[in-house]
């Protein structure tokens, strides 16, 4: 509207030139000339350096020409103004100017400025316009976003150019790298940026930097001081606070520090909080779940509330990222917190072992180089004087448990025999008590140690190791004959078994008795050949099995002094499979010889014995004599006397007789004529038969077989016969001499 005024009037002040026929000074107000500029006449002359009403009465400034300013400055009695495009001047407002860069690539600047009722423009301080502060320079210019110092106070006005004041402000800006932050500030009821050093506010404490910026989640170094504030820039205080990191793997973290109640971190080593205490790095901070060790190399661990493990025991478990398996390991720490480290220590009267590190080792061997061993087990404690057993799987992948023993301190017996509760047990070079078959040195197999390892004495009834049939013929045997256990005797001072130190085969005496054992010293059973002999038989010895019906007890003892009805020994040949078998003192076999019985008195009574020793029975001829040995190889005890018997001649029984050596009787005895022990007679057809009685001459001998004395008497063919008192004939009826009937053996002895 204004605008339309104005060319309204410059229109009309053409006009009126135009038809006037005066000059232009002669009008008075004011006046354009040619170029369009305005002037002011009055009196007909210019009006110069000073404000001149407009015809809205506003005011316009000419110049010292006279003419009217546009868009500038004007200095005036010590004031400044400025006029618009117009001329008009600015009052109680704001107006900016835009200045266009001199250079290319430079940003315009806009710079405000406020016109007081008056025109003046405000400058050199603050002035509060709309309930706001704002502040000019001399120049009248008014800051926006920007602080500033006056003397030594700093300032923030905003992007209205208003003082920030008795609040929090932040200031969002981007770095050189194009990365925008935020810092925060805080203006005091004058608008005062608090700054350099520390502050209260309601009741908190805030740092403010040279400049007033007041950090966020950071840190605050002051000397050798160290703080931290919040993310509301607090500080913190009074207790514990984390702060969240992310490490080159992107993987988040926190570390926990401690502020004291003046917010002083607590670093550089040691600090006690309440009744515990924590460990601090140079930056504060707190060790948690962490080693940390001192310049003597000794270690402390810190938990996960970061609080010193003390006076005990404490584990760590840790985990393997590549298997996922989880580590479990045991330490001990002094009442200073220091740990167990490098060796043994005694802990509640126990020793326990720790390496280097402090690991309390569990199921773990103590090797010295002088070979002396030591064995912590699964709980971590020393084992002193008493067994253990470590079980496990070996290469082949079958499973095994080994025993040991840890003597004094712990050290383990090894490579020898030792006495454990008055028990001998024996270990290997490495320890491992030996079961089983062992021996001494360059002996194998001397002493055998039981299930729980102690070596036995004595009787023992013992599995056969597999390998000893391996080329071994007596041992093969036994197993064939009776099973792969077998009884064994060891000393019972010394331990060492009986065996056969010198042939197959070697009789040893246990407790008055004979027994015989192989090079191995397995008590021999049964028929055992001993020495070889002539017959075979006198070179074997029977043992008693027990299979025999005899007293268990008496299993191997050897046989003597007794009968016994046992199967033939396998490797002779000829005689019977079973016989009755008569062992002497000393334990051979009676026996005959090849061709020939032997005749052996036992307990008042007479055998006789063939070559191969079975008792033989039945009547026998030996060295030209008869002899009778009863019936059966149960009843083969030799007769005396007389005695009925079915000898060979024919299937009816015989009368003989036996002298007291039982040897058959040739002679008359009782009035009767016997020979070779068998009773001579007559024929019954004959009734009567003279025989050559051996050393008696010729006798009459009736059907009866008894000797006829003083006997008148006629035979069969009717002859007569006269004999005297003394039995001799003094008659003959006739002249032939009947031939004596020999007796003919049941049985001939073999070859």
């Amino acid at each position: 509207m204004k605008k339309l005024k104005y060319l309204g009037l410059v229109m009309l002040v053409l006009f009126l030139l135009a038809v006037s026929p005066f000059s232009a000074f002669a009008a008075e107000g004011w006046q354009q000339n040619e170029e369009g500029h305005w002037t002011y006449i009055e009196n007909n002359e210019k009006v110069t350096g000073q404000w001149v009403k407009w015809s809205d009465n506003s005011l316009r400034f000419v110049d010292k020409e006279g003419i009217m300013v546009t868009s500038n400055w004007i200095n005036y009695q010590s004031n400044r103004y400025y006029v618009n495009n117009e001329g008009k001047r600015y009052e109680d407002s704001w107006f900016s100017i835009t200045t266009n860069p001199s250079q290319p690539g430079r940003k315009q600047t806009i710079t405000w400025y406020y016109a007081g009722s008056d025109g003046i423009i405000l400058k050199n301080g603050w002035y509060l316009l709309d309930k706001s502060w704002y502040y000019f320079y001399p120049g009248g210019n008014s800051p926006r976003n920007v602080f500033f110092n006056i003397g030594d106070k700093r300032y923030y006005v905003d992007e209205n150019g208003a003082r920030r004041q008795d609040c929090w402000f932040s200031v969002t800006s981007v770095n050189s790298a194009g990365i925008s932050y935020t810092n925060w500030y805080y203006a005091d009821s004058d608008g005062v940026l608090l700054r350099n050093g520390w502050h209260e506010l309601q009741g908190k404490s805030y740092y403010f930097d040279i400049n007033g910026n007041s950090p966020r989640n950071n840190w605050v170094n002051i000397d050798l001081n160290r703080y931290y504030v919040d993310a509301d820039g607090v500080r913190m205080q009074n207790g514990w606070f984390s702060i969240e990191c992310v490490n080159g793997y992107g993987q988040k973290f926190e570390n926990w520090y401690y502020a004291d109640s003046d917010g002083l971190i607590k670093r550089w080593g040691w600090n006690q909080i309440g009744e515990n205490w924590y460990y601090f790095d140079n930056n504060g901070i707190s060790y948690r779940s962490r080693w940390y060790v001192d310049a003597k190399k000794k270690r402390y661990y810190l938990d996960v509330d970061g609080m010193l493990k003390a006076n005990g025991w404490f584990s760590v478990t840790t985990g393997n990222a590549a298997t996922n398996n989880l580590k479990t390991t045991w330490y001990y720490a002094d009442e200073n917190g220091a740990i167990c480290q490098d060796g043994f220590y005694e802990i509640a009267g126990k020793m326990y072992y720790f390496d280097v590190n402090g690991n309390m080792m569990r199921n773990w061997w103590r090797n010295r180089p002088s070979g002396e061993k030591r064995y912590v087990g699964d709980n971590g404690a020393l084992y002193e004087n008493e067994w253990f057993s470590i079980s496990g799987v070996d290469g082949n992948g079958a499973s095994y448990t080994r025993w040991y023993y840890s003597g004094h301190d712990g050290k383990i017996y090894q490579d020898g025999w030792y006495t454990i509760n008055e028990k001998k047990y024996r270990f290997k070079s490495g320890g491992e008590l030996v079961t089983g078959w062992n021996g001494n040195d360059d002996e194998s197999n001397l002493y055998y140690c039981g299930e729980d390892g102690a070596r036995v004495y004595g009787w023992q009834w013992l599995k056969i190791p597999d390998d000893w049939s391996d080329d071994n013929e007596a041992v093969s045997e036994y197993i064939s004959n009776y099973g792969e256990y077998a009884y064994f005797y060891f000393d019972p001072q010394s331990g060492k078994k009986k065996y056969s130190t010198s042939g197959t085969y070697r009789e040893l005496k246990v407790d008055d008795k004979v027994y015989c054992f192989d090079s191995k010293g397995i008590m021999q059973m049964g028929w055992v050949l001993v020495k070889t002999a002539s017959p075979a038989i006198k070179g074997y010895r029977y043992y008693v099995s027990s299979a025999e019906p005899v007293s268990l007890e008496k299993a191997g003892e050897r046989l003597e002094n007794t009968w016994m009805m046992l199967e033939s020994p396998e490797n002779i040949d000829g005689g019977s499979d079973k016989g009755k078998y008569y062992f002497a003192s000393g334990g051979e076999p009676v026996c005959g010889v090849s061709g020939k019985y032997k005749i052996k008195k036992i307990n008042g009574m007479q055998y006789a014995f063939d070559v191969y020793g079975n008792a033989a029975w039945g009547l026998l001829e030996i060295d030209n004599a008869f002899y009778y040995f009863g019936d059966s190889d149960k009843n083969c005890a030799g007769v005396t006397g007389r005695y009925s018997l079915a000898d060979g001649t024919d299937n009816r029984k015989s009368n003989y007789r036996f002298d007291s050596s039982g040897k058959g009787f040739t002679g008359i005895k009782d009035g009767y004529f016997y020979y070779n022990g068998k009773l001579q007679k007559a024929d019954p057809a004959a009734r009567y038969e003279v025989f050559d009685v051996p050393e008696t001459g010729l006798r009459l001998i009736n059907s009866s077989g008894k000797v006829m004395k003083q006997a008148k008497v006629k035979d069969g063919d009717g002859g007569e016969w006269k004999t005297n008192t003394s039995g001799i004939i003094t008659q003959f009826g006739s002249d032939c001499v009947t031939q004596v009937v020999e007796p003919e053996a049941t049985a001939i002895a073999p070859d």
